[in-house]
């Protein structure tokens, strides 16, 4: 795109114009999707972040003209003037994992002026700050997401977080709950010379050596930040040979992006957009696939060869429609033995001239349901999913423990008129894979500028809460104080021949009265935000289950009957019966 000079607001404006000519065969008969009947359990949210002990700020918004760093070129000083320091408006994640492995599940922040937060939680849902004992106050970066992965199997969770401004990303290394940074040691920094522009991480084992590779995100317009190495990466871990080490072996793999084609626009903006992505075997043929959830038309699909190579599947999988995918989460919605794609995007009403009758729905969130065979359909207007204004983070979780997953998105954009002030959404599952919109019955009804969220069991009481990172402000801590609900089952793995956390682990739980449910071990990556990677399922109201799991490296299967509800179980690889985990409270 020769001698083009646009902000990216202009670029978006410009974007909301195109969405009737790209969706104009996909506009949904309402807003709100399907009415269904009243769900039984009471499902209750209260927002404790003070009382929890996670107050902070994800930074000090400045004014347009004034960004943190200088990482948009501008030519003209009425071009400088004119940016909303677009790339540090979409910022703001967190990761949960036990990083000192004490059974309570802890959280890291990132932060743009600061350094990034530690937050261990002390076995009861309250959370102290310790970044400066375990290694980490002295870091002043400009972080944005932010993965927890054991790259090494040495049995504690490291950490990897992504920077915007900086030349580089950073990976610190856990070595009894103390960190070191080894990122360009380790080969992990995708320290390229240029200013970085990173979002997501992820943590998969693609190539099932038993350790776990890391792929990494970035938006980069080339026509603000000029031409430069691509900052999506796919780092293979070195394995036995150099555990925790890594080599860039994206352009061999087959998945780079710095080329990629929109499928739903012309000729508007160049570079590499990608938001999001997952490690996810989506085929059921044992080898993790990877999912990018990108801007502007760009997320892709990568099957997974099993030699070390993916090939591009989007086209024929009929996923990669969304305008603008940032969020990205997986779940079997629909209880039929696969997993579904939720992709959040930008939802608009587009009103034409006075008197033309041009007026409907664009565009929005994207779901895709897994039909099996490398394909996929659209199902977002049946399911009544599509409208989660300017859509970030989601996840798909069991709220209330009846054994199908909801799903839950935040969103807001500040910097674009009309999307700084509309709910975060959640929708619930009616057991038919139809959702009912039911934020402000259950207390997620906030209107923040929402950008990282994941879900975890921070109190240990069985049932999954919320954490949403706002832009430039404080975060919001959602407790599940949900009454009626169900039974619960909570599984963490710990792999021998495969990776120690069990990664690409395919679960089935098998309880009475319901479908078989299944989960995928570590697909639980969002935008900017990582939950837990221990599995919970809802149980509703039987008193045991029957769980079988297929460990990614081995191959090997273990079955275990009549687990006890309201349990929380560690299985390892190879291992008979299970350990039960008692929390520290």
């Amino acid at each position: 795109m020769t001698g083009l000079r646009v902000t990216l607001v202009s670029a978006l404006i410009a974007l909301v114009a195109l969405w009737g000519a790209a969706c104009s065969d996909e506009i949904p008969t309402q807003a709100d999707g399907p009415v269904v009947s009243a769900p039984t359990p009471d499902t209750q949210f209260r927002e404790s972040a003070d009382a929890a002990g996670l107050s902070y700020v994800q930074f000090e918004a400045r004014p347009p003209g004034d960004c943190l760093f200088d990482n948009i070129s501008r030519p003209t000083e009425e071009e400088r003037q004119g940016t909303l320091c677009d790339a540090e408006r979409m910022t703001g994640g967190a990761a949960a994992g036990d990083f000192d492995g004490d059974g309570a599940i802890d959280l890291i922040v990132t932060r743009m002026d600061g350094h990034d937060l530690l937050f261990r939680n002390r076995g009861d849902g309250e959370f102290e700050e310790v970044s400066e004992s375990a290694g980490l106050s002295r870091w002043e970066l400009a972080s944005n997401g932010a993965a927890w992965g054991d790259i090494d199997n040495d049995g504690d969770l490291d950490l990897f977080v992504t920077t915007v401004g900086d030349t580089r990303h950073y990976l610190f290394v856990n070595e009894d709950g103390v960190f070191s940074e080894e990122g360009v040691a380790r080969g992990a920094a995708v320290d390229t010379g240029d200013r970085r522009i990173g979002f997501s991480a992820t943590f998969g084992d693609y190539d099932l050596d038993g350790y776990l590779d890391l792929h990494v995100t970035e938006w980069r317009p080339s026509q603000l930040v000029g031409e430069a190495v691509a900052g999506v990466r796919l780092l293979r871990n070195l394995g036995p040979e150099r555990p925790g080490h890594f080599e860039d072996v994206t352009e061999s793999a087959g998945v780079g992006m710095d080329q990629v084609v929109s499928q739903t626009q012309n000729e508007l903006t160049e570079g590499t957009f990608a938001f999001g992505s997952t490690f996810v075997d989506l085929d059921d043929d044992g080898w993790p696939d990877l999912a990018v959830a990108s801007d502007f038309g760009t997320s892709r699909l990568f099957w997974n060869n099993g030699d070390g190579t993916f090939s591009d599947g989007t086209l024929d999988a009929r996923v990669g429609t969304a305008q603008n995918a940032m969020g990205t989460t997986f779940g079997d919605y629909d209880a039929d033995g696969d997993l579904d794609w939720f992709v959040t995007s930008v939802f608009s009403f587009r009103t034409g001239s006075p008197g033309s009758g041009e007026q409907g729905l664009r565009d929005g969130n994207r779901l895709f349901r897994n039909d099996g065979d490398r394909r996929f359909s659209d199902t977002t207007d049946a399911a009544g999913v599509r409208n989660g204004s300017w859509g970030w983070g989601a996840a798909f979780f069991d709220a209330d423990n009846d054994g199908d997953l909801d799903l839950t998105m935040t969103n807001g954009m500040e910097m674009m008129p009309g999307f700084d002030a509309d709910a975060t959404r959640y929708w619930e599952n009616d057991g038919s894979g139809r959702f009912r919109s039911r934020n402000t019955d259950v207390g997620l009804d906030d209107i923040e500028d929402g950008k990282g969220l994941l879900v975890f069991d921070a109190d240990n009481d069985g049932d999954l809460d919320v954490f949403v990172v706002n832009n430039a402000s404080e975060p919001l801590f959602y407790r599940n104080q949900s009454r009626d609900v169900g039974g619960w089952l909570r599984l963490s793995l710990e792999g021998v021949t495969s990776n120690r956390q069990g990664l690409g682990a395919k679960v089935s739980v098998f309880a009475d009265g319901l479908p078989e449910q299944i989960r995928q071990a570590g697909v639980s990556s969002h935008f900017l935000g990582q939950s837990e990677d221990a599995l919970h399922f809802g149980l509703a109201g039987s008193g045991t289950a029957d769980i079988v799991i297929r460990w990614p490296a081995s191959g090997l299967v273990t079955t275990l009957n009549d687990v006890p509800a309201n349990s929380w179980i560690r299985v390892t690889e190879g291992a008979s019966g299970f350990e039960t985990i008692n929390p520290r409270r």
